[in-house]
């Protein structure tokens, strides 16, 4: 193979691989390290007992098990699990070259590659990044299964691929209904009113996707309830996602998002309504497809950044396609473009996941930890890791509104409290007290013996948080 064509192969892996540097620079966010907590759990008792109110399925809790039982306990650890991943979303447009072209497959590949929010949450310990590759794999086996005969490896393919969606997360559901109103508003538009008669195709890939969530959500049998607390999470998160839970945003949020950091997705949201022309079947079906899902999330009231990785990728291969459609024609155009949207991407991507990771003012970082927090945090764990004996000995005292990430990063002490401002105890002694600041006044009374006192950023949307040492 000529040198030329490996190029493109080396700089795709040189930025997958570079999403491993620094991979511990941004502190652990609360709902990375409430994860890492689970796993912690889940090493306790041999398997992850499912609770409706977490919402998110065991699946991704095992990933990182795995991951954990190579690497050690570390956020870092679980982050490669989202890394890994990552690099497998960027490699899905391959999957579509021939409905797309080859072309096609490669743009949007390196804009996927270089996407912030790729990027940002390929290092970042949560569901999102691979609900995102499986759902893009599961959209490519059914856009075979409208077309070929039945053979095994697409029933397969659907339902293994379905069966790791409703194992991550309940929003599955989202998907698969737009997906049957995609089909529906597709099939009436090209004026075929009836669906391909491939019950075999359907009927196995929901036996084994329901097959794949009773020996997930039951862990083999050894949680009773895990099956019924599946379907009864669907009626928790329809009432959290109707009101916001303290995360609701405007309609139009996504917009908004996409125009500071996503500009070959916005793109391909004004390309999609090109849909109404002539162009293939599967084409239009995925343009119609990713409208729905776009539309769904704007709609639920419930949003945070990282959801968008649920829409994104539907859109990056439109931008792909049409980039690739008008090549030809309109060649320097294009080229210009995609530098334009490389570059910028690259730009915001580095910002936003290697420098700037704990700022105030930016889209993707939503409530996280602040790096002025990890210093005395990191003293603490230096002392455990260097005299193994204080992990039984070391003696910490929470007082918070706000905990996480602490139970996390002091997962592995034994006498460690954790106290609101309505049961603290009445005698503060422990060798650390950390005592959010707006509280501070009405416990500082309590605090017996001589300490030193240090005052350090926290969290977003949190006061500061008071470290006393012992001396």
């Amino acid at each position: 193979m000529p040198i030329r064509n490996l190029l493109p192969l080396i700089l795709l892996l040189a930025f997958i691989f570079g999403r491993f540097y620094h991979l511990g620079i941004r502190p652990p966010h609360h709902d990375e390290a409430v994860n890492g907590w689970f796993v912690d759990g889940l090493f306790r008792t041999g398997f992850y007992k499912y609770d409706p109110q977490n919402y998110h399925g065991p699946l991704y809790f095992y990933f990182l098990a795995l991951s954990e039982m190579v690497f050690g306990r570390s956020m870092e650890a679980l982050r490669t699990v989202t890394v890994f991943f990552g690099g497998l979303l960027t490699f899905t447009p391959f999957l579509y070259r021939r409905w797309i072209g080859n072309r096609a497959s490669w743009i949007a590949a390196f804009m996927l590659v270089v996407s912030p929010a790729v990027v940002f949450y390929s290092r970042y310990n949560i569901h999102e990044i691979p609900f995102a590759f499986f759902t893009a794999v599961f959209f490519y086996f059914w856009l075979r299964a409208r077309e070929e005969v039945f053979s095994w490896k697409i029933l397969l393919g659907l339902g293994l691929n379905l069966g790791a969606l409703a194992c991550l997360k309940e929003n599955f559901v989202i998907f698969l209904g737009c997906l049957f109103i995609a089909e529906i508003m597709v099939r009436i538009y090209g004026k075929e009113f009836t669906f391909p008669k491939k019950y075999s195709f359907y009927a196995g890939m929901s036996l084994i996707a329901f097959a794949m969530v009773a020996i997930v959500y039951s862990a083999l049998g050894r949680d009773e309830n895990g099956i019924r607390n599946f379907f009864q999470a669907f009626i928790l998160w329809s009432e959290t996602g109707s009101k916001g839970n303290g995360h609701g945003k405007p309609f139009d949020y996504w917009f908004l998002v996409l125009a500071k950091f996503e500009w070959a997705t916005l793109i391909g949201v004004l390309l999609a309504p090109l849909a109404l022309k002539k162009i293939p079947q599967q084409i239009r079906l995925l343009s119609v497809l990713s409208v729905g899902v776009l539309f769904a999330y704007s709609i639920v009231n419930y949003k945070t950044p990282w959801c968008l990785l649920c829409f994104q990728w539907g859109f990056v291969l439109i931008f792909a396609y049409w980039c690739s459609r008008v090549w030809d024609q309109y060649k320097v155009m294009v080229i210009g473009l995609l530098a334009i949207i490389g570059c910028y991407s690259i730009y915001q991507a580095y910002d936003v996941a290697y420098v700037n990771v704990d700022v105030d003012d930016s889209y993707y970082i939503y409530g996280q930890t602040y790096r002025d927090l990890m210093p005395p945090i990191q003293v603490i764990l230096d002392r455990v890791k260097a005299n193994p004996e204080l992990k039984k000995t070391l003696r910490i005292q929470v007082i918070s509104a706000y905990t996480w990430p602490l139970p996390f990063l002091f997962g592995e002490i034994s006498q460690v409290g954790y106290h609101t401002e309505q049961n603290a105890p009445q005698s503060l002694d422990a060798d650390y007290i950390l005592v959010d600041e707006l509280l501070e006044p009405k416990y500082a009374s309590r605090i017996a013996g001589g300490y030193t006192r240090n005052v350090y950023r926290a969290r977003q949307w949190a006061s500061p948080m008071v470290i006393y040492t012992k001396k």
